[in-house]
């Protein structure tokens, strides 16, 4: 459930995620999802604990370091961005 702040709703910092909209925002399911969210070195720790939220400015910001990280390799060692997060759930085909 996204909160938005009654002074500026589109003001990235005062946009707050819940785990369910982290989860999302990655394309990751839900048992890989909060493994990830309680790893620390996948996603930044959550503005607050219970119940945990995260603020939008606070993803972007971290996502915007994952991106100058991968630029400052050499063009040809450079990983592609999707490489640096945790892989999406895998879906099933149906059939």
């Amino acid at each position: 459930m996204v909160i938005h702040h009654e002074n500026d709703p589109e003001d990235p910092r005062h946009i707050f995620l819940d785990a369910h909209d982290v989860l999302a925002r990655y394309g990751w399911g839900k048992t890989k999802g909060y493994r990830n969210l309680k790893d620390r070195t996948v996603v930044p720790p959550p503005i607050m604990e219970h119940p945990m939220r995260w603020r939008l400015d606070q993803l972007l910001e971290w996502e915007d370091k994952l991106i100058a990280e991968s630029m400052k390799a050499p063009v040809s060692r450079r990983a592609d961005l999707a490489s640096l997060l945790p892989p999406p759930k895998q879906r099933r085909r149906a059939g």
